[in-house]
């Protein structure tokens, strides 16, 4: 494990709340959510995004069929875009705001929709990496893009000019993952070569690695100031801090890969899902897993709602479905 004097990690001092507020921690998802609403797709649901604060959900399915979910009226509505290249799309995010799309291919490129008056529309498309890139992602601000590729790098975009701005070839693997941290200062990155590294925006440094050999992380989900939880290739979830810089939380309920890893927004509750067909949820304040759903295949992706009353997830029933569940409020 390297280590260095982050100046952005100094940035944001620790926040001790009053007894009170301590008392009465929500948790949305410590009681089992209950099935809301069932959603059919052509092909295999492959990534699931929720657009914003706004009552719509992005799906990306193993035809190249984009779907966008709109349920904010009484009737539910579904807009459908179709990717006709060559190419397979390989990932999806939405911004903040719900109103733009960013999807990746398996040729290294980029491609930006845009979403309004129920419509999806591509926008742009620019060459991004030189291999097949794995996952894009927004800043928190929305001004930037983050995308990795097989090529072992991630690299950052300028969303207005989709001009490149800088690029991390630390790692000597396929870069799984890569997300912006501490108000777009930091990124954290997991790669097939074992390593969870954070890269520092301000200096262009790695300044942080974490060795997870023989191990590698699939996905990652970011809370707060300072944890870092990955989902590995054979099936744990592991919990990091950056200021102890070391693991301090270890699951082993899954018994195979974990496809996706998110934290809840507001409340303790971690969710995993994964190949062996079972999404868990953990409670993080106390160290402990709480319960796990069955689904009928391999789950490939799920997500959760900024006010984390709605968890979506692929594969509950059948393969070509994707499910919302409403999760329920306990104060503990």
């Amino acid at each position: 494990m390297m280590t260095s004097d982050i100046e952005c990690l100094k940035w944001n001092t620790t926040n001790f709340k009053p007894s009170n507020v301590l008392d009465y921690t929500e948790y949305t998802l410590a009681l089992e959510p209950s099935h809301w609403l069932s959603l059919k797709t052509k092909g295999h649901t492959t990534k699931l995004s929720y657009l914003g604060l706004t009552q719509r959900l992005a799906s990306l399915d193993n035809l190249n069929n984009l779907y966008v979910y709109d349920w904010s009226k009484d009737d539910l509505k579904t807009i459908r875009s179709k990717y006709d290249h060559n190419s397979k799309l390989t990932s999806l995010a939405s911004n903040s705001l719900g109103n733009q799309i960013v999807t990746c291919s398996d040729n290294g490129k980029i491609q930006l929709w845009n979403f309004k008056f129920s419509s999806l529309k591509m926008l742009t498309e620019f060459k991004g990496h030189y291999q097949c890139a794995r996952n894009v992602e927004y800043s928190v601000d929305n001004n930037y893009l983050i995308s990795c590729s097989n090529d072992k790098t991630f690299k950052i975009w300028d969303c207005q000019s989709n001009k490149f701005v800088a690029s991390n070839m630390f790692h000597r693997n396929w870069v799984n993952v890569a997300k912006f941290f501490k108000e777009d200062k930091l990124v954290v990155s997991c790669s097939r070569d074992s390593y969870i590294q954070v890269f520092d925006c301000c200096s262009g440094k790695c300044v942080i690695n974490f060795n997870l050999s023989p191990d590698f992380a699939e996905s990652l989900s970011l809370k707060e100031e300072f944890s870092i939880a990955v989902g590995t290739k054979l099936g744990s979830i592991q919990i990091f801090d950056l200021r102890a810089l070391k693991v301090l939380q270890k699951y082993s309920e899954h018994i195979s890969q974990v496809n996706c890893v998110r934290y809840q927004y507001r409340t303790p509750c971690l969710v995993s899902v994964s190949k062996d067909k079972k999404l868990n949820v953990y409670d993080t304040n106390e160290g402990r897993f709480l319960y796990s759903i069955d689904h009928f295949s391999e789950i490939k992706s799920m997500d959760i709602t900024s006010d984390d009353k709605l968890l979506a997830t692929t594969s509950f029933h059948f393969e070509n479905e994707i499910t919302l569940w409403k999760a329920e409020t306990l104060q503990m």
